[in-house]
């Protein structure tokens, strides 16, 4: 051995002396019988030790007839059996025994000279409580042995080596066991030895063959674990190098590649990630949170990777646990489980099912599942996304468009516009509190007033004051122009004979023929009128006009007709075109005829030149005022000339309506040019108020954005509630069922690693089925046989530390160890385990407590060593290891008392779904039994009432009313000291016979039967209903003290801790003393916390941080008024996981329905759970509480809200359940009410 290896060798047995005892009392060596301790049968009465020794059943009473050696000796039996229960329980070995024959000498040891006395031979004793409760019956079992302490000693220090075989082939020389022939053997084989006594005795009493579990020879201090340990010890202090492993929610997670055997939650996964990447992990998993759920999918992936995975787990009620879940899963073989005493027998059993499993297994056919699982997630995915995922276009998401509209819809008045704007419209909206303030300046205005589309200004097109004054101006001066104007017109009309005509237009017109009769009156004889000119014109024209028209006439006539047409010029008039001038007499003479009231040729008053400039001057102010008002309206000029009076006088007289009319034109001007014209129109048809523009304007524009964007999102296009809850239930099949393959994958991957090493090692094949069909199969053997095989076979192995160092071959190596319940378990008792593997993972809560040291013996005094406090295997690995956390309680009976332990201990980090009883539906799963009459006299050393009558008899009556009521229900007693135990344990013995209907409960054989605990015995133990008692009083004058036991110690916060984390169902606390009994300010640790919780329960306090928040949500707060009217009980945001909570009190007692538990798909809190978290592993968890589970969809609630509340009142027998689709979820219609 080098240097190095020396120092770290020495460095290494210091740091182990350190840790404390590995086990306790040398019973195998140093054995100190007593009374106290054993059960002698030496002297037994010869029938019974014959019927005894011969392996049946014997009564101890046939034992021992003599009364006083009976009494004694019952009072011990009950102590060993107490003892060997203890040690089974929880520490996973069987230490009760019968030593045959006592090896006494003395020897040096350590410097000291000792007394040994050792059992020479060993047999396995089983000792049971008859069915009466007076006796006991002990049974030998298998064939006793040399014990092998005493040979190890033997051979090591005196050279002697035992002719084991002889020694136990004399002692079954006969049909029973003769152990004093094998004495004789033994006494000649140590003849030798100087000192040594060999002597008949038959003695019962505890015995174990405990190896040290931290053999420094056996150590491999070049483990990473174990160098970590042992720097961390020596006090090198070295950061935890954190894995650099990406952690996928299972949202990412391809389902060919993740391998569940059982459900896993996201804190849970992320252990889990890390086991898989094959590194050391310490899982901190508070009571309830899913460690041995976790371990057996940490153990199966390990197993799926072909590794070697060994279990170390303390109590027996673990591992048995541990190795029935890969069982029902239909992994037989898959864990082997060790025992103290490895029966052939039974190994073969275990391998033969392995054999099986593996022969019998099938490939899973997953494709379509998987592909079937990916997509049905990533819509409900898509879904949420789609819901919450802001558009940049129009900042806002649909579910924030959902809101809003509820919001609008829930005001009085509520705002009622139909219009839908164009996406460029809402584009060009880049503000719209801008927008809504240039609606509401409308509105003040009177855009939106139906009395202002009547005035006679409306729509004229005043853009400023100078408009306004110019358009009053105009009105003013032609009010007063038109009148005289009309009257000249009329006057003119009478003496020309013609009819005047109704708009002013058609007096131009008329003025126009006028001038123009008047121009050819100057030029022709007034007769021309009263002539046809046609021939006249013809004659007058040119010869080319004639041949375009194809007119002929003679040179004659056309002389003729030029002489007549000159005839018609007036003297001295010279008319340069008398063609034209004729044609326009033609013309004038049809018009002319149009207007005429006679047959008279025309005629033109003098004048006419005034009235026509008269005329045109109105005429230009007429048309400028035509272009400031409405340009749809009628022309102005077009109007009779009644209508335009009375236009002019009723705009003349709507003047005031000018003062607001070139704002209110810019406003509506500027707003129709964003595209609001058809909004604008919506507000006048209906008069809307200028309060109300601006929800008016929300309610278009939100409504507008949803349906863009639901048009524009293929989920939101094609999702409503009733095919969401179709996708959640086909989702949540194939989730579950994806799960539920991961034993069938595990037993393939078996499989093909079976195969493939029966083709690569046939030798080794050959040896284990010839070790199967006529060997005995051991572990040494089938260690032997190859990792391949072994792995294949039994890739888990399972075991108590106490015990692997003896049963698990030494140079045996693991790819993983994992340690269940590591608080409990002493770091000394697990080196040996660390030190097999690279890879540890480690579950634990330091808060539950540290390991206890224990003792074979049941005599403390037969200990001469001192004792010392074992160190934590997870407090140690928690300063060398990664950390990961679990956080989700699903076993805690109070969530109340789960917020207050996350609160005191785990710095918030626990969370715990409600209970449907905490609304009052149900037993309360946290009660109190105060015990007024509680009191006792003090202790002779002045300590406090430890135990009182009254509070054993309340205890006593709660258990059997609890076998009466719930015998299917498994109970446990948890006392405050050891004196309150033994007196609960000794009150029940005493009362059952007059229960005897409760006889079989007590007679449970499984691992969870019947047990009256200390704190310090409670750990690890779950049961339904557990009772904790505190066991401590006032005295007769009412005094208490103030110091509880341990709870008061150092470790009383743990105890605490450990004792309200063990039951399932409910747990009762029994107390005499409340808060007001007591000086609060004087008592500490778990002692103060059990006072203040039973004074909480007896306030009727839940326990709960303040967490219902008002209804800020209106969807929500609509339906849930809808509830409320309809007779339900509804809380909002219930202890701050559940949306809603709604229940209908029990007035008749008859049960009712169950209690709503409604979970919202538009909060944070949804969004931030996976798919499978709040699609299945939630909605599960909640119906196991005690909820009917009711996911409230808001494209549902939205939608359709009169439907969704008749449904979940339905749900609470309040109405009409509506028709069930065929997954069983209600179907609800997409109308909005």
């Amino acid at each position: 051995m080098t240097a190095s290896e020396e120092n770290q060798g020495g460095r290494l047995t210091e740091w182990l002396e350190t840790l404390g005892p590995g086990v306790g009392t040398d019973t195998l060596l140093r054995f100190a019988g007593s009374t106290s301790n054993c059960i002698d049968l030496t002297h037994a009465h010869p029938s019974g030790l014959a019927q005894f020794m011969a392996g049946r059943k014997t009564r101890l009473s046939t034992l021992l007839r003599d009364n006083d050696q009976y009494v004694i000796a019952r009072r011990t039996a009950e102590a060993l059996r107490g003892k060997i229960r203890e040690l089974w329980d929880e520490r996973g070995i069987d230490v009760g025994y019968l030593a045959a024959g006592i090896a006494d000498w003395r020897a040096t040891s350590e410097g000291r000279n000792e007394q040994f006395s050792a059992p020479v031979m060993l047999g396995r004793i089983v000792m049971s409580v008859r069915e009466d409760q007076e006796d006991f019956e002990i049974q030998l079992m298998g064939r006793a042995e040399m014990s092998p302490a005493l040979l190890r000693y033997l051979k090591r220090q005196h050279a002697v080596d035992v002719d084991e075989d002889a020694l136990n082939g004399a002692a079954y020389m006969t049909a029973r066991f003769d152990p004093a022939r094998a004495m004789d053997v033994l006494r000649h084989q140590v003849a030798d030895m100087p000192g040594i006594v060999i002597g008949h005795r038959l003695l019962i009493s505890t015995f174990a063959d405990l190896a040290d579990p931290a053999d420094p020879q056996l150590l491999d201090t070049a483990n990473p674990v174990i160098a970590s340990l042992l720097d961390a010890g020596a006090g090198v202090s070295a950061p935890v190098r954190e894995p650099g492993i990406s952690v996928q929610s299972s949202d990412e997670r391809n389902p060919a590649d993740e391998l569940l055997v059982l459900d896993a939650d996201e804190s849970q996964q992320g252990a889990l990630d890390l086991v898989e990447a094959g590194e050391s992990v310490a899982v901190c998993a508070p009571a309830g949170s899913g460690q041995t759920q976790t371990a057996i999918n940490a153990a199966a992936i390990l197993a799926a990777q072909g590794k070697r995975v060994l279990v170390v787990a303390e109590r027996r009620a673990t591992a048995e646990e541990f190795v029935g879940r890969f069982a029902k899963l239909g992994l037989e073989g898959t864990a082997l489980l060790l025992s103290p005493e490895f029966d052939p027998e039974d190994l073969r059993t275990q391998l033969t099912r392995g054999i099986l499993r593996n022969e019998r297994a099938t490939e899973p056919q997953l494709a379509k599942l998987h592909q079937s699982l990916v997509s049905h997630r990533h819509a409900l995915l898509e879904h949420v996304r789609s819901l919450h995922s802001s558009r940049p276009r129009w900042g806002c998401s649909p579910y924030q468009a959902m809101q809003e509209l509820a919001r609008l819809t829930s005001l009085s008045p509520a705002p009622a516009t139909t219009v839908r704007l164009k996406r460029s419209v809402l584009d060009g909206i880049t503000s719209r509190e801008e927008t809504a303030a240039k609606l509401h300046r409308a509105a003040e205005v009177g855009s939106f007033l139906k009395a202002s589309a009547k005035s006679p200004w409306y729509g004229s097109r005043l853009r400023n004051r100078r408009d306004t004054e110019t358009a009053l101006e105009l009105i003013e001066g032609l009010g007063k122009d038109l009148p005289v104007l009309r009257e000249h017109m009329g006057k003119v009309a009478a003496h020309s004979e013609i009819r005047l005509a109704d708009t002013y237009a058609k007096w131009g017109e008329q003025l126009q023929l006028l001038v123009a009769v008047r121009g050819s009156l100057d030029r022709f004889e007034p007769d021309i009128f009263d002539k046809e000119v046609d021939d006249l014109i013809r004659a007058t024209a040119s010869s080319a006009w004639r041949r375009e028209r194809g007119i002929e006439m003679s040179s004659i006539t056309r002389s003729r007709l030029r002489r007549v047409a000159k005839e018609y010029v007036r003297p001295g008039v010279h008319i340069a075109d008398l063609q034209t001038a004729l044609e326009d007499v033609r013309a004038q003479h049809i018009l002319w005829k149009q207007h005429a009231t006679s047959q008279r040729h025309p005629m033109v008053p003098a004048g006419l030149l005034d009235v026509s400039e008269g005329y045109m001057d109105a005429l230009r102010r007429l048309e400028k005022l035509s272009g400031l008002l409405p340009g749809d309206a009628e022309p102005l000029l077009e109007l009779p000339t009644d209508r335009l009076g009375e236009l002019m006088d009723a705009l003349l007289a709507d003047k005031e309506a000018l003062g607001v009319l070139p704002e209110r034109n810019l406003l509506e001007e500027q707003l129709r040019e964003h595209g609001l014209g058809e909004l604008m129109d919506d507000f006048r048809s209906r008069e809307v108020t200028p309060d109300e523009v601006h929800s008016e304007l929300e309610l278009a524009w939100w409504q507008s954005a949803l349906e863009a964007m639901i048009s524009g999102d293929d989920f939101l296009a094609m999702a409503d509630g009733k095919k969401l809850r179709q996708l959640e239930a086909e989702y949540r099949l194939a989730d579950s069922a994806h799960i539920d393959s991961g034993a069938s994958r595990l037993r393939w991957a078996l499989n093909r690693r079976w195969k493939a090493a029966l083709a690569d090692h046939r030798a080794a094949s050959k040896e284990l089925r010839a070790l199967l069909n006529d060997g005995e199969p051991s572990l040494s053997l089938l260690a032997g046989l190859g990792d391949h095989l072994v792995n294949a076979l039994a890739p888990v192995w399972v075991g108590s530390p106490l015990l692997i160092p003896a049963a698990v071959p030494e140079a045996m190596k693991f790819d993983a160890v994992i340690l269940l319940e590591a608080d409990s378990l002493s770091l000394r008792s697990v080196l040996g385990s660390i030190s097999r593997s690279a890879q540890v993972i480690a579950f634990g809560d330091s808060m539950l407590g540290a390991p206890n040291a224990f003792e074979v013996s049941i005599d403390p005094t037969a200990s001469t060593r001192s004792p010392r406090i074992p160190i934590s295997a997870m407090q140690a690995l928690e300063r060398v290891l990664p950390i990961r956390r679990l956080g989700t309680v699903y076993r805690g009976v109070d969530e109340g008392l789960t917020e207050t332990l996350s609160h005191a201990f785990y710095d918030d980090s626990l969370t715990r779904l409600p209970s449907a009883r905490g609304l009052g539906n149900g037993t309360p799963a946290l009660s109190v039994e105060h015990v007024p009459d509680g009191t006792g006299m003090p202790g002779l050393a002045g300590e406090g009432v430890e135990t009182t009558v009254a509070e054993v008899q309340r205890v006593v009556d709660l258990v059997f009313s609890h076998i009466r009521r719930r015998p299917h229900l498994s109970l446990a007693v948890i006392a405050g000291n050891p004196t309150h135990a033994a007196r609960i344990a000794e009150a029940i013995r005493v009362q059952l016979p007059n229960y005897p209907w409760a006889a079989q409960f007590f007679k449970r054989s499984d691992n969870e039967r019947f047990l009256v605990a200390t704190l310090e015995r409670a750990h690890g133990m779950v049961r339904d209903t557990v009772l904790f008692a505190l066991g401590y009083g006032r005295t007769p004058h009412g005094k208490a003290v103030h110091e509880f036991g341990l709870l008061s110690g150092a470790i009383g916060n743990e105890l605490f801790v450990n004792a309200v984390t063990r039951s399932r169902e409910s747990l009762v606390l029994v107390s005499a003393l409340r808060p007001q009994d007591l000086d609060m300010n004087r008592i500490h640790g778990g002692a103060r916390r059990y006072v203040e919780l039973v004074g909480r329960v007896l306030a009727g306090d839940s326990g709960m941080a303040g967490k219902t928040m008002p209804a800020s949500d209106p969807l929500v707060a609509d339906l849930m008024h809808r509830l409320v009217d309809r007779g339900a009980v509804v809380t909002q945001h219930y202890r701050g996981v559940l949306d809603i909570a709604a229940h209908v009190v029990d007035v008749k007692g008859t049960g009712g329905a169950a209690p709503l538990a409604v979970v919202y798909d538009g909060t944070d809190a949804y969004r931030q759970l996976t798919v499978r978290e709040r699609s299945r592993l939630r909605p599960q968890l909640f119906e196991r509480l005690g909820w009917r589970y009711a996911p409230l969809w808001t494209i549902d609630v939205f939608s359709d809200p009169g439907t969704v509340a008749e449904t979940l009142a339905g749900y609470l027998g309040l109405g009409i359940v509506a028709e069930a689709t065929a997954d069983g979820k209600p179907v609800q219609s997409l109308q909005r009410q």
